[in-house]
């Protein structure tokens, strides 16, 4: 399911750049017009990527990113951006092949093959404005436009009246011939149309589940059919045919019997985790207060002795519970006599209500104890400020911005802003790979199917984010295409999706590397992503230090392309007016066209 929208957002890294470090008004001209002929690219951008700090004298990489339109293959993409009259790719990339003129069609071929084997498909990636083609994303930019002048000639024939003003739009809309294309409802994926619902998503992976399940079924069943048919057949036993059955039958019920215990368990894993972390806080205040008050100290980002002994406190009392959990998970799953026969051993000999009653028990005295420490803290102030005091400066120094970045974002100004971000992978580097493809994955999935109107968590206005593990897991490369300015966008992951971002930049470092070119940033103090805490805690809550960190990783572009020049509000605006005006006529279709043309 991420493929469709991982292999939207890809990367072209053509390494040892042995041309200028800028480029030229001309090709910058040839590649706008390739790119609006082409129009099934949302954005683009070129950069110089720094060669990496060992070996010594290596040659800068040219980074040429591009967002197309969901469904167009990397192969197709780059067949229509060679082969285009203007020679524009070609242009960008003939020092690569020095040494005079060749046929146009195996001059292309060439770099068609040379540039699918530099490309690299995004690891991770984000949709925000989904299921709109750049075609349609101008159409209806421009109905809006129409929309607004003519109701502004319909307004004074129907006063304060808003029904008899939108049927008067309405009917506009449909007399005017220039607009029949607009009549069909704007295309929606299943994930973001009517199918979308909650439970539509939670049966996902029942089905995934359910078919796995009825897979193991099926082989049980076809092997006693098997031998059945067999011994009838031949009138035999014993035979290979048989034994192969047998054996077929047995590894069938035994992953019936392992796939069955796993759900269970995860089951009762899952209830417990909803119990604690849903169920007890929509009961009780205090237990909602503690736990709120727990997650500040974890994501405080400054170290104080509070936030010390709260981490040390969540591995002594998480860490067992959750290898107790893994225990009985696997041991349950795997050897249930055993498991059985172990909690035989070591639960008390009194009946089940007993037994609810001591848990119950042991969770209101973890709540009285976390209230009575708040207790303390208000009765000892001067304890309390030493215990909540900072045991460390927030950061070593304030964000600074190189002079070539701040000339990007100027130029970008009123217009989609856009940030590269190139970091480390940290050593080891399987590992720290193994990770962040795990998280970018997730997220993905997360985007494509819960995440669908716009918004990563509570981070707005996000064309497209993508990410790429490049340099054989060396190095981690970020692009986003996004609305605002860059402190914002960040303060936007900072206040909401802060534990995702922590999650797959953790493992990342900056360490020294020269400039890819001159006038470009260089980094010349090393460090390492902000501290965080059970993987997904503090990170990027150390505001300045994340800042800083983000700054420092940043390159500036060379070439960037923006084929609508809208925001993600004007572009869902321009859809809803689409479907509210062909729509069937009700107060919520008169309010919402009332609102697009009065924005």
């Amino acid at each position: 399911m991420t493929i469709m929208v991982r292999q939207q957002m890809i990367c072209i890294i053509a390494p040892d750049w042995p041309g200028e470090a800028g480029l030229s008004k001309s090709v910058s001209t040839s590649l706008n017009k390739l790119f609006c002929d082409v129009g099934v690219v949302h954005f683009a951008s070129i950069a110089l990527l720094p060669a990496m700090s060992e070996p010594q004298g290596q040659l800068p990489s040219l980074a040429l990113e591009l967002v197309t339109e969901e469904g167009v293959q990397p192969y197709d993409l780059l067949y229509r951006l060679v082969t285009h009259p203007s020679d524009a790719m070609w242009l960008l990339y003939d020092v690569y092949w020095p040494g005079g003129a060749r046929p146009a069609g195996q001059r292309n071929q060439d770099l068609i093959q040379q540039l699918m084997s530099w490309h690299h498909v995004s690891d991770g990636g984000f949709v925000g404005a989904r299921d709109r083609s750049v075609w349609q994303i101008k159409k209806e930019r421009a109905l809006l436009e129409q929309t607004r002048t003519a109701a502004r000639g319909l307004k004074a024939q129907h006063g304060q009246d808003r029904a008899s003003f939108a049927l008067a739009i309405a009917r506009w809309a449909f007399n005017n011939p220039d607009l029949e294309w607009a009549s069909e409802p704007a295309p929606r994926s299943f994930w973001r149309g009517g199918g979308a619902s909650i439970i539509a998503k939670l049966a996902y992976p029942a089905v995934i589940i359910g078919l796995w399940l009825a897979f193991v079924w099926l082989i049980g069943a076809l092997s006693r059919l098997t031998v059945r048919a067999d011994a009838w057949l031949f009138d035999r036993s014993n035979s290979v045919v048989q034994t192969v059955s047998y054996a077929a039958n047995q590894v069938s019920g035994w992953l019936m019997g392992v796939s069955g215990r796993f759900l269970l368990a995860s089951a009762v894993v899952a209830l417990a985790l909803g119990v604690f972390f849903v169920a007890l806080p929509a009961l009780f205040a205090s237990f909602r207060r503690w736990l709120e008050r727990l997650g500040r100290e974890l994501d405080r980002p400054t170290e104080t002795w509070s936030s010390l002994s709260t981490y040390a406190a969540v591995w002594l009392v998480g860490g067992p519970l959750v290898l107790i959990a893994i225990w009985y998970v696997v041991v349950y799953t795997f050897c249930p006599h055993f498991f059985r026969s172990t909690v035989e051993h070591w639960m008390p000999a009194v009946p089940g209500w007993k037994q609810l009653v001591i848990g119950a028990f042991a969770i209101l005295v973890l709540v009285a104890i976390g209230a009575l420490f708040s207790r303390f803290n208000r009765l000892l102030r001067r304890v309390s400020d030493w215990f909540y005091h900072p045991r460390e400066d927030d950061v070593v120094r304030a964000q600074q911005v190189d002079l070539s970045i701040e000339e990007c974002e100027a130029r970008l100004v009123g217009r989609t802003a856009h940030m590269i971000s190139l970091t480390d992978m940290r050593g080891p580097h399987w590992w720290s790979v193994w990770w962040a493809r795990l998280f970018l994955r997730l997220v993905t999935l997360l985007g494509r199917v819960f995440f669908t109107e716009g918004r990563l968590g509570d981070a707005p206005g996000i064309h497209f984010g993508h990410w790429h593990i490049i340099d054989n897991g060396c190095r981690f490369l970020f692009y986003s295409n996004y609305d605002g300015d860059f402190g914002g966008y960040l303060d936007d992951f900072i206040n909401g999706a802060s534990s995702g971002t922590t999650l797959f930049w953790r493992w990342t470092e900056l360490k020294r590397r020269r400039p890819a070119a001159n006038g470009q940033p260089a980094v010349a103090e090393p460090r390492t992503f902000p501290p965080t805490r059970f993987l997904a805690f503090r990170g990027v809550k150390c505001e300045l230090k994340f800042k800083s960190y983000a700054r420092d990783s940043m390159l500036p572009h060379l070439y960037h392309f923006d084929a609508c020049k809208l925001t993600i509000d004007e572009i869902n605006q321009a859809t809803v007016l689409r479907d509210a005006l062909f729509g069937s006529r009700n107060d919520c279709n008169d309010d919402l066209i009332m609102r697009a043309i009065e924005s």
